[in-house]
């Protein structure tokens, strides 16, 4: 079975990406970060300790929150200027 490369970073959630530009680290040291993870055979183990760790999905959400309410800020404006 031959796989089909895709552009990985567009499937990354739109608010990984995001904790990603508001740290230190550009794309590329989390991607390089990820495919060192999965080089040492522990990528399973650690996404698994991620998913269950309560401060992810805390972060996750106020990210999101975060975005959303800068896009209906956003909205706002622009139907207030018409």
């Amino acid at each position: 079975m031959l796989l089909e490369k895709t552009n990985i970073s567009a499937r990354v959630e739109i608010t990984l990406k995001k904790i990603v530009e508001d740290s230190t680290f550009t794309h590329k040291d989390a991607y390089e970060l990820g495919a060192k993870i999965i080089a040492m055979g522990d990528a399973e183990e650690t996404i698994s300790l991620i998913s269950r760790n309560p401060n992810y999905e805390k972060i996750i959400k106020q990210t999101e929150y975060r975005l959303i309410e800068a896009r209906k800020q956003e909205l706002e404006r622009e139907l207030k200027d018409l």
